[in-house]
């Protein structure tokens, strides 16, 4: 309480800087969204329950990367996995690392990794930096994005050329860690665009870990990641995404879960492009793009380090295996629109070919021979091996995908119905569809009503993954299917804003790990109907004209079904704080509660404060202090959480 006080003691003198702020009805008539359609329209109009956080809400809450802004949403819980890499669960469902029912959207162009269906395998550290707002809609949508989009969308609108000419965020850590982002646009002759690069180096937490034998380390490891990115637009209807990852994270911690000195490690590249043209002919209006998305992995497995203390007294030496995968996805699209019977019409068909086209592995053992019998390993010297060792083989899935959108307006009322038809040569297919309904009511209020039926298609890894003594892979994996009912109110006065979401979910042949001995799992699809339900509640308050009290609150009330980890989920968390804006600074004192996991895994709270000074229309100052009051808490496996870590950093935007 007492930092709680000094710091509202030295930031009352930048208070006498204050001015008038927008009222959260005007905003919502105001903002305009894409995901929800895949056309621009306004939020208010839009039937699906849909948030869209805008640059100065992201910039109050000192959010560098999506991870940093889903800990502040009620809908959603950010863990961390035994290997270090940052996952997310959503809406009652955990998730694995791979976070695979949530997708992730850059200007609408997919970033999703085929072999594990992830937009976060690609990249771990999706930056903001570039990021006009961020609209998340809730909810299943396969059937207008294609499979895996089960619980939520987020695409990043990023900047466009109108709205700078120059960015730059540079920020350290007392972890360690770094972010520098520059972004510049150009216009020249009929086209215009946006080029945009960010670099980031994380080295925290720094805490200690112990692994299920004894043996620890601290948890700090070295991850770096550098992202590219170009969007262009032309005059003449031509359009051109480029996305480009080079990430490499080295684990504090191996696959088989224990300690490592260093040899665990993951290099990711990936490029993901979407060419297009946009034209017009009669009443309708046509959209055709094509792209081309590449994928490479390197990982390298210690799964017995020779400092550990219980396998040198098993090995003579480390058992070690490096793995290689190239993956490409060539991508075409057609959809048509136009107005019809008072509506909006959308057509459209989608190709994809995801190719896993090569695979390699060395090690100085051979994977075929590992098995929980440790005395049937055969060991050999640091070599390329056979194709017949690898852990994935060479495997192509297309999938073919017609679908339909109408919108429309009747007065007060407005309804969105989507249906998509998913075809795989190797998965099978599913009809997914949804329909969601909205009745706008007096002084502010709507009515939302969403209900529909998503779908996952199993990723490579679960169905052929090989060699893996711990888990294997099922080829026999059908895809996982959910449906769900999803009511919601929403209020937008002068000087309140408040909503209320309840979801219900059913999930069959949901995917997930079934243990087969007590060391060895397998991958399957539940026997039975896996039923969840739960609500997230928002209100925001303005104290005054420049302060702000906002309250978010999820709650999961019950799941049965079935008894997995990727099920494990808080049954509450609240998010709450104290925002100020004003022309001259910002400030936000919040903090992020979460209850109980398991009997291992406590409940916490965390306290963040994020500050911000604008000297001037271009050049501002920020000071983020997280985990406040250094608050120790972890995750499954005992994996620790963030230490208390100040950030500073300075930024200009002309």
């Amino acid at each position: 309480m007492r930092a709680l006080l000094f710091l509202l003691a030295f930031l009352f003198p930048f208070l006498a800087y204050a001015q008038g702020v927008y009222s959260y009805y005007m905003l919502n008539k105001e903002l305009q969204v894409i995901a929800a359609t895949k056309e621009r329209m306004y939020l208010y109009q839009v039937p699906r329950y849909t948030v869209v956080i805008t640059r100065q809400q992201i910039d109050a809450l000192g959010a560098r990367n999506l991870f940093d802004l889903l800990e502040k949403l009620p809908e959603f819980y950010v863990w961390r996995s035994f290997f270090g890499l940052k996952a997310v669960g959503a809406m009652g469902v955990k998730q694995s690392y791979y976070s695979e029912k949530v997708q992730v959207l850059i200007d609408g162009m997919p970033i999703l990794d085929p072999s594990n269906g992830s937009s976060f395998s690609t990249n771990d550290n999706i930056s903001l930096d570039n990021v006009k707002q961020v609209e998340i809609v809730y909810g299943p949508l396969t059937s207008l994005y294609g499979f895996n989009s089960v619980l939520a969308v987020i695409n990043l609108v990023t900047y466009s050329p109108s709205d700078l000419k120059v960015n730059i965020d540079s920020s350290i850590s007392t972890g360690g860690d770094n972010d520098f982002n520059f972004t510049r646009s150009f216009v020249k002759g009929g086209l215009s665009g946006i080029i945009s690069f960010n670099y980031r180096e994380d080295r925290s937490p720094h805490r200690s870990y112990t692994d299920f034998l004894g043996a620890s380390r601290s948890y700090s490891s070295y991850r770096k990641h550098g992202t590219f990115y170009l969007k262009l637009n032309g005059k003449s209807g031509f359009f051109l995404k480029l996305y480009v990852v080079d990430r490499d994270d080295t684990f504090p911690v191996t696959i088989s879960q224990l300690v490592s000195n260093g040899n665990s490690f993951a290099k990711r590249k990936a490029l993901i492009s979407q060419l297009g043209y946009k034209w017009s002919a009669g009443s309708w209006n046509y959209t055709a793009s094509l792209g081309l998305d590449w994928f490479y992995l390197k990982r390298a497995y210690n799964l017995c380090p020779f400092n550990h203390p219980y396998c040198s007294t098993l090995f003579t030496q480390e058992l070690l295996a490096t793995e290689k995968r190239y993956t490409k996805e060539p991508k075409l699209d057609f959809s048509a629109s136009r107005d019809l019977f008072g509506g909006k019409l959308l057509l459209g068909v989608s190709f994809k070919e995801a190719h896993l086209y090569k695979t390699e592995i060395a090690a100085n053992f051979l994977p075929s021979t590992l098995t929980c019998q440790l005395s049937q390993l055969q060991t050999t010297y640091y070599h390329d091996l056979p194709s017949s060792e690898t852990l994935l083989p060479e495997r192509l899935r297309s999938t073919f995908s017609p679908y339909l959108q109408f919108y429309r307006e009747f007065g007060e009322y407005s309804a969105l119905f989507n249906v998509r038809w998913d075809r795989t040569n190797d998965a099978g297919d599913t009809v997914s569809s949804s329909l969601s309904l909205m009745k706008e009511l007096e002084n502010g209020v709507s009515v939302k009503l969403n209900v529909g039926r998503a779908a996952r298609v199993p990723s490579f890894e679960e169905m052929y993954i090989r060699n893996n003594p711990i888990l294997y892979g099922n080829p026999h994996l059908k895809i996982e299917k959910e449906n769900s009912v999803m009511p919601s109110v929403e209020f937008n006065g002068e000087r309140v804003s408040a909503s209320l979401l309840y979801y219900r979910s059913w999930f069959e042949d949901f995917i997930y790990k079934r243990k087969i001995t007590p060391l060895t799992y397998r991958w399957e699809n539940s026997d039975s109907t896996v039923r969840l339900q739960g609500l997230s509640a928002r209100l925001k308050y303005r104290l005054s004209d420049y302060y702000e009290l906002y309250v978010n609150y999820g709650h999961r009330f019950s799941v049965h079904g079935l008894d997995s980890e990727y099920l494990f989920y808080p049954k509450r968390k609240l998010v709450c704080g104290l925002r100020y804006e004003s022309k001259k600074n910002l400030f936000d004192l919040s903090t992020t509660a979460y209850s109980r996991l398991t009997s291992d895994v406590p409940g916490f709270a965390v306290w963040d404060f994020n500050f911000r000074h604008y000297f001037n229309t271009k050049f501002s100052f920020s000071l983020t202090l997280k985990n406040l009051f250094n608050k120790k808490y972890w995750f499954l496996n005992g994996v620790p959480g963030e230490e208390r870590t100040l950030w500073l950093g300075l930024h200009y935007l002309y």
